[in-house]
């Protein structure tokens, strides 16, 4: 026996021996055990790797996917289906599991077709404790699209009998109770107004909503649009007026403390809208342009442009107190209510607010759009506060909104007068066209933007030749008149010029069906204009960066500039294409910006080449 007590001890004494000279075998005796399973992880670890799996929405301008299981990885559908079927798989694994990702599940949500956008509203309505996990939502479907609106009601048939009376909010149920009416007297006589007063009440019932996209009829009458803004506005009577103390009850049974402060605090916690600081209106992508339709695929005459009609929804901004992002996709080009346009107040049946709807909105993206300049100048005299300003263009062969003018005098509401008066506080602009000829007076004297240099908060600037130096005879004229760095404003960190003349927007359309001879002819002619161009880049880095030189303010103005791109859109221009079988496009620019790239190299500027060309060039030269 005590031989063995013995051998024990000596054991327990070379352990301890072995520890103290190793340690790693000391630390992981003293470890806390390592857990099991998921479950015994920490919960922010847990919820670090659920957020990752909250999908991003795709794109605005993207339609919703037709079949989900025809994805592919490039689709920009892929990622999301894959990451929501993550989280729903989840759910199912067990009540604990069902508890951490249901509320990110909701985090992020797309209506895709009416079955969802019922589905969610049933939701909502059954279990109003998940209205407070979504941040994001995005409508795919054209509530007013009368494919839409069968399916809408065929959905509403088959889901209202088996709908679960929960205790939801207060007019989500009332509106509930009283379709579950018009249905039990078969009275759904206006299908149309249903499926938006369904997304009105589901938006609404959504209190911490950040980010809304909503999909718009891109070519519809006027008054199917305002179904939408009127739910909206009906709703938010609940929380304006006395019937507010509806929810203020609700919330009072739900609130476990009692206190009379608690439940005001929660009632406006739960005030929609409060939170959505981002919206996106997205018009129809299935929609075709009706302008680049025949005769004989139209029941009547076209419209002059196809596009979202935004004015229309601007009494949705005003509920929207805390919107600083706008971005619009597809427009029809008119933001506001022009002088001669018919007042709009009887159709809305509401007041127009006497101040600027968009007043508190600082960024503003425009896609797809037909906007002229002179609109632009007006969409910032309503966004005083505006910082970024993007627009890229649609091109409409047939649309020609402003007469041609006299370019030697500016329009009385032309673009750069509005960006001397309502552009002090841009940093970011981006602006391009298709098209101004004949139009030049809607920019500027001789379609110059002059005020450019007066922008000193702009730091990133995307913009054409033809804006800068205007509409003259050509271009090797450009360097005689000022050099490109008193044309710019002065605190610039990027900027982009696009090499884009209006006189070229013919050729740009048949470049690849040009024989060899004309081809060569274009590339003789636009020797001097490659001269020009390549010493206005020389003369640009020559006082940026590095090269700025401290003292006089005017010497000193381009010191901030990192980037400079050069986007070419007229490839012939700088490349004799010779047919199939040419040298590599980067290979010819490297031998003809060597000199430039290597200027701005030593200045600390990056130089970037990019090219955009027709599909059928670049076809022609592989």
């Amino acid at each position: 026996m005590s031989t063995l007590l013995g051998s024990v001890k000596k054991r327990k004494a070379s352990d301890m021996a072995d520890t103290e000279s190793d340690p790693q075998r000391r630390l992981e005796i003293t470890a806390s055990p390592k857990p099991t399973s998921i479950m015994h992880l920490p919960p922010e670890l847990v919820n670090h790797v659920l957020d990752h799996l909250v999908p991003n929405l795709p794109e605005i301008g993207e339609p919703a996917p037709e079949a989900y299981d025809k994805l592919v990885r490039q689709d920009p559908w892929y990622d999301f289906t894959r990451r929501r079927s993550a989280l729903r798989n989840l759910c199912l694994v067990s009540h604990f599991f069902a508890d951490l990702a249901r509320p990110y599940l909701y985090h992020t949500i797309a209506i895709t077709t009416a079955e969802v956008l019922v589905l969610l509203f049933r939701t909502i309505t059954e279990n109003p404790d998940c209205c407070g996990w979504t941040r994001a939502l995005s409508c795919h479907v054209t509530l007013t699209n009368s494919r839409v609106v069968r399916k809408t009601r065929r959905c509403l048939n088959k889901l209202l009998p088996t709908w679960r009376e929960g205790k939801g909010l207060p007019f989500v149920t009332d509106y509930l109770e009283g379709m579950q009416m018009l249905r039990a007297n078969n009275d759904l006589q206006d299908d149309s107004k249903m499926a938006q007063g369904i997304l009105g009440m589901t938006i609404t019932a959504l209190y911490k909503l950040e980010t809304l996209l909503l999909q718009l009829p891109a070519n519809e009458d006027d008054s199917d649009c305002f179904e939408l803004v009127s739910c909206l506005r009906l709703t938010m009577s609940y929380f304006n007026t006395v019937e507010g103390e509806k929810c203020r009850g609700y919330l009072a049974s739900l609130s476990e403390h009692p206190s009379t402060m608690m439940c005001m605090m929660f009632s406006e916690a739960l005030a929609p809208f409060r939170h959505l600081t981002t919206l996106l209106l997205q018009g129809d992508p299935s929609v075709e342009d009706p302008t680049t339709l025949d005769e004989d695929d139209l029941d009547g005459d076209p419209p002059e442009v196809c596009g979202v009609q935004i004015r229309y929804y601007l009494p949705l901004l005003e509920l929207l107190p805390a919107l600083t992002t706008l971005e619009v996709s597809t427009d029809d080009g008119l933001f506001t209510f022009l002088e001669n346009e018919d007042d709009l107040t009887g159709i809305l049946a509401m007041s127009m607010p006497t101040s600027s709807t968009l007043s508190h909105v600082k960024h503003v993206y425009l896609h797809s759009s037909v906007a002229d300049p002179r609109n632009i100048g007006r969409l910032l005299r309503h966004v005083p506060d505006l910082e970024t300003l993007y627009m890229f263009p649609r091109r409409v062969v047939s649309f020609h909104r402003i007469p041609p003018q006299d370019a030697t005098q500016a329009d009385h509401d032309c673009l750069d007068q509005a960006l001397e008066k309502y552009g002090k506080k841009l940093k970011h602009l981006d602006l391009n066209w298709f098209d101004c000829q004949g139009s030049e007076a809607s920019i500027g004297v001789g379609g110059r933007l002059s005020t450019l240099p007066q922008l000193k908060e702009v730091e990133k600037l995307c913009i054409q030749f033809v804006m800068l130096y205007g509409d003259l005879p050509a271009g090797e004229h450009m360097m005689q008149q000022r050099p490109v760095a008193d044309l710019l404003p002065p605190n610039l960190v990027e900027l982009t010029l696009e090499d884009w003349w209006w006189e070229s927007l013919d050729d740009f359309d048949t470049f690849y069906r040009w024989s060899a001879e004309q081809k060569e002819k274009h590339y003789r002619e636009k020797r001097e204009y490659r001269e020009t161009v390549l010493d206005m880049f020389k003369a640009l880095a020559a006082v940026a960066g590095r090269n700025a030189k401290p003292g006089r303010y005017d010497d000193y103005k381009m010191h901030k500039l990192k980037r400079v791109r050069f986007f070419i859109r007229t490839l012939p221009t700088w490349l004799l294409v010779e047919g199939k079988g040419s040298p590599l496009v980067e290979e010819l620019f490297k031998e003809l910006f060597n000199d430039v790239g290597e200027l701005f190299k030593k200045a600390d500027v990056e130089f970037v080449l990019d090219v955009d060309q027709p599909l059928e060039m670049e076809e022609e030269m592989q």
